[in-house]
């Protein structure tokens, strides 16, 4: 494990510890600090339990009774005194969901950040703005891209027009603050291919990547999605995405509310589905990893859940962990370690030799599922995961690394 790693889980424990959280509800809610050596992910002899990240309270106990080594927890100093934009792109599909990625920082009404959303605009025009929060700590661009369940080929050249031509991330840079990109699930490959894209002078870049400091794959689906593959098969354990998109076609107003209610949509989901599987993250990884900026620092983090931890049943009245829990059934024979949407070790970051072995930090993972890092709910349900505490514990330990 790396120092990060613990530094990261230090400060979630003590974060939550300052918020009245017990150790048995701390013991919930994280796994120890790991390496990733030391886990066998994947393949013949792979790991059937969780005895290798388990943490029970009397460890929780321990490790609050020690004095703390990595400084005190974060507040509201800690934001104010960082000149960084976190530019944030969200997942699959992202425009028709409730709430939005990055949930508790974008849409809280006492945000301590200046949350701007970015949309595209009309063709031809700049995109558009919407302020969500003006406080003043951090900087923070939600970047809400076009045909957002469209294939990755169809997506960075428009990202890159918003980011380019957005008013307040020039005006941000211009006062010289430093840009930060947060991927989520869908978000951390579109934003490795862009950064890969803008270092390798695809596009005419005046001033992104020679601000950016780093990246961060929260959840991503970087090397592929055994759910996606599945989906695609000719005899998907869960569903098969064409019948759904044949559905909707056949039936425009169940279409809608499923946000497929035109024949760009339906087709946008299932090229995107595509570009969510193995093969296809895997190919353009051999693409865009020779190709990415080698100054940058590249973090990561994970989440693992293990099936007993979701409520599964109908009579509990959860929804997101109901579908999660089914998605992760398709996961749970490659490996024990997914979050029901992607396995561990697809969240890596690619290596590749230009980048030195420092740059790539791998958090570790927290215990909740795919949804449960990013969103208050996805749909309808009771998701108690700690973001708030998660989102400054991880900004500390990053903001430290930089």
């Amino acid at each position: 494990m790396t120092d990060w790693a613990q530094r990261f889980s230090e400060y979630f424990i003590r974060h939550l510890a300052a918020q009245g959280f017990s150790a048995e509800q701390i013991a919930q809610w994280m796994w120890k600090p790991y390496r990733l050596d030391e886990l066998r992910i994947t393949g013949a002899g792979r790991d059937q339990d969780y005895s290798k990240l388990e943490l029970n309270p009397q460890d929780i106990r321990d490790r609050l009774a020690l004095t703390s080594t990595v400084g005190v927890a974060a507040n509201q100093d800690l934001y104010h005194k960082q000149k960084i934009v976190l530019v944030m792109l969200p997942g699959f599909t992202h425009e028709t969901l409730k709430n939005f990625s990055w949930h508790e920082t974008i849409e809280r009404k006492d945000s301590p950040h200046h949350v701007v959303m970015l949309k595209p605009g009309a063709k031809g025009e700049a995109p558009q703005e919407q302020v969500y929060a003006n406080g003043n700590g951090l900087k923070l661009l939600y970047v809400k891209y076009p045909r957002s369940n469209a294939a990755s080929r169809h997506i960075n050249e428009p990202l890159f027009e918003m980011l380019h031509n957005s008013p307040s991330l020039r005006g941000w840079v211009d006062e010289g603050y430093k840009l930060f990109f947060i991927g989520y699930s869908y978000g951390a490959p579109l934003a490795l291919e862009l950064l890969a894209d803008l270092h390798a002078g695809r596009f005419a870049d005046s001033f992104i990547l020679k601000n950016t400091r780093g990246f961060l794959g929260l959840c991503g689906d970087i090397g592929g999605s055994y759910l996606a593959d599945d989906v695609l098969s000719p005899k998907p354990k869960l569903f098969s995405i064409h019948t759904v998109i044949n559905f909707c076609g056949r039936h425009p107003l169940i279409g809608k509310l499923a946000g497929l209610g035109t024949e760009q949509l339906r087709a946008d989901m299932a090229d995107g589905v595509r570009s969510l599987a193995h093969e296809e993250r895997q190919t353009r990884m051999r693409d865009y990893a020779p190709k990415l900026p080698p100054q940058l620092k590249y973090f990561s983090v994970g989440a693992v859940l293990p099936l007993n931890d979701y409520k599964r049943h109908w009579w509990q009245f959860n929804l997101d962990d109901y579908a999660l829990y089914r998605q992760a059934l398709v996961s749970e024979p490659v490996s024990v370690y997914n979050d029901g949407q992607v396995v561990l070790s697809d969240n890596l970051i690619p290596k590749a030799p230009q980048i030195p072995a420092q740059n790539h930090i791998h958090l570790g993972a927290v215990r909740t599922h795919h949804w449960g890092v990013s969103y208050k709910t996805f749909n309808l349900g009771n998701n108690k995961f700690p973001r708030l505490e998660f989102y400054r514990a991880l900004m500390q330990t990053i903001f430290e690394a930089l």
